[in-house]
C-alpha cells in the first residue's frame, strides 16, 4: 500500500473510530520530522505496550533524540496499538505504522524493542506479525529490517532469542550510534554480513552466530567455552546527549511530566533487585548538568512536573544541594518535583519536604518485607521502630497518606512474614491517626519473581496457587480496616513472568503458542488472558515446575553468556550470606565488597566511592524554602482574551488533550500565568466551550489571566511561536479583569460541514428538515443530582430533545462537484445544536465529512 494511503486512511477513517486517537497521532511537540529521501538508514524505536505507558520511558526519549542528532538517520516511533484500532487494521488487511510518517513499520531498516519486562514478550510478537514481519529471525528474507532489542529484559535474552536477529546489551546511548554507523556503510551487503559486524560490536549478541549446546535433558544452554557478551556503559553521565526537547504528549500518560536521571547504578545491594545488580557501576550527574537540564527541558515543553529519577535518588552523594537546588528551579517555573526512589529513613522525609511545598498527600515506601529478619534475608535491614518514627516523621510533617510496597514469595519466607505486613501496616496507621484524623496507608503486594544475575536467581518461586492463598490471609486482616487499601498484583501475571525470567530458547515455543491462543497485554491485570497460556502450556508441554524450582549454585543457567561485570561468584556468596541473616551495608558508606565491577572498571569505582564520601561529607542542609510550588497569593491584575483554533491532526484531540496542550503552550511562552490557591493549583485559563473530538475550528476563545502585565502583542508573538503542529492563534486582545466568563457569554455557534454529497440532494433534505415544526435526536445528558447520588443511570440518562428552536440557520452551497452545508445554532435552555446531530438528520458520512467551526458567538458586552 502507498504510504499516503495508509496515512489518510488512518487520519480520516480509522483513527476517528478509536478510544484515545491522540495515541496514535505522532505530531506531538518536539517530535522529528525527515524526508525520507534526505536519509539513509530509518530506524523504529518500539515500545511494546500502550503509548500511555511508552511515551514515559526515558530509555527511549534518549535514544530517540541521540539517533535523530545523527545525519542521514532518522528514528522514528512504534507503540503497541490497542485492541480496538488493532481489529480495525487487521479487518482493512492494513500493517502496522511508525508513528511520525505513518509508513508501514518495513519501512524502517531496522526495528528496536525495548524490553522492560517479560510481561511485554507477546506484544513484540503481535506487533512483528501485524507489521507482516515473519516472528522467526530465521523465516526473515533479504528485504525484512533487521529486528533487535535491549532493556532490561534482554538480560536474559535466550526466550526471545529465536525472535531477534540480534540484542543490544547494556546502555545504549554509545552502542545505538556505533551499531547505526555500522549499518548505515553497508548498503547493498546482505543481511548475514551486517548481523556478522555487528557481532563484532562490544555489548552486541547475535544468536544465530553464537554456539549453543543441547543437553540431554533439552535444555538449550550457551556454550561455556565461547567468549561472553560484556554489556555496555556508559562512563560519564555529563558527557552523552540528554533530550531536552522532550517530546510532550497530548495524551496523558501513566507516568506524566519530565523524568530527569541524576543517577545510574545503585550499590545499596538488594537481593532481589536485577536493576541494582546489572547497572552497576554507580555514575552521577553533576549538579550543574542536572540544573542546566532542567531549565531547558522545562522552557522547551511547558510540562509542569520533573521526577528526579534513579534506583535510588537518596543515594545521590550531594543529595541535600541536589533538592533544594531543583526546588528552587521549580519555584521559578511553578513546577513540581518529586522523588520516585526514597529510603526508608527520616532523612528521605527531610528531603521529600522539600520538593512537595505546600501540596501534602501522598509519601511512597518499599519495605519490601515486614519482619527485620526477612529484611536481612533480602539485605535491605531496618528496624520496625526505625520505619513507624519516619511514618511519624510524615504525618507530622503534613503528609496525608503512606504508600507501602511489600513482597510475598521471597526466600525463607513463612506465614509469620506474610502477617507481618498486614501488622506493620497497622501500627504504621495507628501512628498516623495519633496525629490526623485523616491518615491513611495504602499498601501493595507483588509476588516475589527471581531475576537473573541477583544472589536469588537460584530460588524458587512460589506457584500461583500460593501467591492467591497468602493473598487472601492478609486480604483477610484488611477485610474491616477503615484506613488501610491493599492493592495487589494479579496471581497470573507474576506467574507469567516467572514461567520467562529464567527460562531458556525453548520458552520460545511457549511464548508463540501464548500469542496464538490470544495472549497480550499481560503487563495489565485487568487484560490478562491466562487461559491462551494455560492452553499454550498444555500444547507445548512445557515444564512449569523446572522454571518455578530451586535451582543448584553450580549448575549452569541460560544467560551465563551476558558479562553484567558482576562475578557469579559473588552472587552465589550473596545468596549464602541471605541464609545467614548476613546483612552487607552499601559499599560507597563502608568498603568495596568486590563484586567484580571494580576488576572491569575499577576508575569509575574508585572516583565514585571518593566523591560519596567527600561529597556526604559537605552535603550540608541549607535553610529549608518556605515555597516550592509559587502558587500565587496576588490577585490577577490582566485578561486576554485570544481567538484560537485548531484543524488536520489536531481535531483528533478530545477537550481536556486541546486544554492541556493550551496550557503547555503558555508555559513555554513564559506568560506570568495568575495560578489558582490551594493544593492542587492550575493555571487561570477558561475556554468559551468544550472543543468535542474530531471538530475542526476557526472561531474558538480562550481568556488567559495573568498576574503581571504584558503588552497584548508581545504575548501574542511568544505565545505563536510555541504552539504544536495544526494549532491556531489569530488575534490577542486586553479585555476588562471583571468581564463576564467566556462560558456563560455564548450565545451560539456557526459551522461548515464539508462533504462528498450533491448539493442538490442536500439542499431538498434540509429544506424537507426545516418545514418540521418539532425535530426530535436522541441525547446523553447528565441524569438529575438526586439519582446520580443513588449511582442511577451511572450519571447519564438518554433523552428525546427537540433541538428545532436551536437550529437558526442551515443551507448548502455548491463547490464542484461537493457541497458545504452552512449551519448555525443558538443556545437554547443553555444546550445548541450538535453539528453530529445535523450530519445524522441529513444522513451524512461522518468519516467523509469535514466538521469546522465557523465562529462563537457572544453576548453584546
Amino acid at each position: 500500500m502507498h504510504s499516503m494511503a495508509l496515512k489518510d486512511i488512518l487520519l480520516n477513517e480509522l483513527l476517528p473510530q478509536v478510544e484515545k486517537p491522540s495515541r496514535y497521532l505522532g505530531n506531538e511537540l518536539n517530535t522529528v520530522h525527515k524526508d525520507p529521501a534526505t536519509v539513509d538508514l530509518r530506524i523504529c524505536l518500539f515500545f511494546p505496550d500502550l503509548y500511555e505507558l511508552g511515551l514515559g520511558n526515558l530509555g527511549v526519549h534518549i535514544l530517540y533524540a541521540i539517533l535523530n542528532k545523527m545525519d542521514g538517520v532518522w528514528a522514528e516511533r512504534g507503540y503497541t496499538v490497542a485492541p480496538d484500532l488493532e481489529a480495525l487494521l487487521r479487518e482493512r488487511g492494513l500493517p502496522l505504522f511508525l508513528y511520525e510518517s505513518k509508513e508501514p513499520l518495513t519501512a524502517a531498516d531496522m526495528i528496536g524493542f525495548s524490553l522492560q519486562s517479560e510481561l511485554t514478550f507477546v506484544n513484540v510478537l503481535n506487533a512483528l506479525d501485524l507489521a507482516g514481519v515473519p516472528l522467526r529471525s530465521a523465516q526473515r528474507g533479504e528485504d525484512a529490517p533487521l529486528i533487535f532489542a535491549g532493556g532490561p529484559a534482554a538480560y536474559n535474552p535466550e526466550p526471545m532469542a529465536p525472535f531477534m536477529d540480534f540484542f543490544v546489551i547494556g546502555d545504549g546511548e554509545e552502542a545505538l550510534v556505533e551499531m547505526a554507523n555500522t549499518v548505515r556503510t553497508m548498503k547493498g551487503a546482505s543481511r548475514q554480513e551486517k548481523l556478522a559486524a555487528l557481532a563484532k560490536l562490544p555489548g552486541f549478541y547475535v544468536p544465530e552466530l553464537y554456539p549453543m549446546e543441547t543437553l540431554p535433558d533439552g535444555q538449550i544452554l550457551p556454550d561455556p567455552s565461547a567468549p561472553k557478551i560484556v554489556k555496555r556503559v556508559v562512563r560519564n553521565l555529563d558527557e552523552v546527549d540528554f533530550p531536552t526537547d522532550y517530546i510532550v504528549p497530548f495524551t496523558q500518560l501513566v507516568h506524566d511530566g519530565i523524568g530527569l536521571e541524576v543517577l545510574r547504578g545503585c550499590t545499596q545491594g538488594c537481593r532481589f533487585c536485577q536493576a541494582g545488580m546489572v547497572s552497576r557501576p554507580v555514575r552521577e550527574r553533576s549538579l550543574g548538568c542536572i540544573d542546566e537540564l532542567m531549565q531547558t527541558t522545562l522552557e522547551n515543553t511547558g510540562l509542569d512536573a520533573v521526577s528526579l529519577v534513579s534506583l535510588s535518588t537518596c543515594n545521590y552523594s550531594e543529595a541535600v544541594k541536589l533538592v533544594h537546588q531543583a526546588a528552587e528551579r521549580a519555584q521559578q517555573c511553578n513546577t513540581s518535583v518529586s522523588l520516585p526512589s526514597l529510603r526508608l529513613d527520616a532523612f528521605a522525609v527531610e528531603l521529600a519536604d522539600r520538593v512537595t511545598g505546600v501540596r501534602r498527600s501522598g509519601l511512597t515506601f518499599a519495605p519490601e518485607a515486614a519482619t527485620p529478619r526477612l529484611r536481612s534475608v533480602i539485605n535491605k535491614y531496618i528496624p520496625d521502630d526505625d520505619l513507624l518514627n519516619m511514618a511519624t516523621e510524615a504525618f507530622s510533617r503534613g503528609w496525608t497518606s503512606i504508600k507501602t510496597y511489600f513482597m510475598i514469595g521471597l526466600p525463607t519466607e513463612e506465614d509469620e512474614d506474610v502477617d507481618a505486613i498486614a501488622d506493620l501496616c497497622l501500627r504504621t496507621l495507628k501512628r498516623g491517626r495519633q496525629i490526623t484524623g485523616r491518615a491513611m496507608v495504602r499498601t501493595g503486594v507483588s509476588t516475589f519473581v527471581p531475576k537473573p544475575f541477583t544472589p536469588f536467581q537460584w530460588c524458587r518461586q512460589i506457584d500461583r496457587e500460593e501467591t492467591i492463598r497468602r493473598q487472601r490471609r492478609l486480604a483477610e486482616v484488611f477485610r474491616n480496616v477503615r484506613g488501610v487499601k491493599f492493592g495487589r498484583h494479579a496471581p497470573e501475571t507474576s506467574f507469567i513472568e516467572g514461567l520467562l525470567s529464567r527460562a531458556d530458547r525453548r520458552a520460545a515455543d511457549l511464548l508463540e503458542a501464548a500469542w496464538r491462543n490470544g495472549a497480550g497485554f499481560e503487563s495489565w491485570d485487568e487484560r490478562v488472558n491466562f487461559a491462551a497460556w494455560e492452553k499454550a502450556i498444555e500444547e507445548t508441554g512445557f515444564d512449569v515446575e523446572a522454571q518455578f524450582r530451586e535451582r543448584d549454585l553450580e549448575e549452569r543457567l541460560p544467560w551465563d553468556h551476558i558479562d553484567v561485570l558482576v562475578s557469579k561468584e559473588w552472587l552465589q556468596q550473596g545468596w549464602q550470606n541471605a541464609v545467614a541473616l548476613q546483612h552487607e551495608k552499601d559499599c560507597r558508606a563502608t568498603h568495596c565488597h568486590r563484586c567484580g565491577v571494580n576488576a572491569s572498571e575499577p576508575a569509575l569505582c574508585k572516583t565514585i566511592l571518593e566523591k560519596h564520601r567527600q561529597a556526604r561529607a559537605d552535603d550540608t542542609l541549607p535553610p529549608t524554602l518556605t515555597s516550592l510550588t509559587n502558587a500565587n497569593d496576588t490577585e490577577p491584575v490582566q485578561r486576554i482574551r485570544c481567538h484560537i483554533g485548531r484543524s488536520g491532526e489536531a481535531r483528533l484531540l478530545g477537550h481536556l488533550e486541546m486544554q492541556q496542550a493550551w496550557v503547555r503552550a503558555l508555559r513555554r511562552a513564559q506568560a506570568p500565568l495568575s495560578y489558582s490557591k490551594g493544593f492542587h493549583a492550575h493555571p487561570k485559563v477558561n475556554f468559551a466551550t468544550a472543543a468535542p473530538l474530531g471538530e475542526e475550528s476557526e472561531g474558538d476563545y480562550m481568556d488567559v489571566l495573568l498576574d503581571e502585565h504584558m503588552p497584548p502583542e508581545t504575548f501574542f508573538e511568544r505565545l505563536a511561536r510555541t504552539l504544536p503542529r495544526d494549532f491556531h492563534l489569530y488575534e490577542a486582545a486586553e479585555i476588562p479583569l471583571r468581564s463576564e466568563s467566556l462560558m456563560s457569554s455564548v450565545t451560539g455557534f456557526t459551522y461548515q460541514l464539508h462533504t462528498h454529497e450533491s448539493a442538490k440532494a442536500l439542499a431538498q433534505r434540509i429544506a424537507a428538515l426545516l418545514a418540521q415544526s418539532e425535530i426530535l435526536v436522541d441525547r446523553k445528558v447528565k441524569a438529575a443530582k438526586e439519582k446520580r447520588r443513588r449511582g442511577q443511570g451511572k450519571g447519564k440518562k438518554i433523552i428525546a430533545l427537540d433541538i428545532r428552536p436551536m437550529i437558526q440557520a442551515l443551507s448548502v452551497e455548491p463547490v464542484g462537484d461537493k457541497a458545504i452545508v452552512h449551519f448555525t445554532t443558538l443556545i437554547y435552555e443553555k444546550r445548541p445544536a450538535k453539528p453530529k446531530e445535523i450530519m445524522q438528520l441529513l444522513d451524512l458520512d461522518p468519516c467523509q465529512t469535514r466538521v469546522v467551526k465557523q465562529e462563537t458567538h457572544f453576548r453584546s458586552q
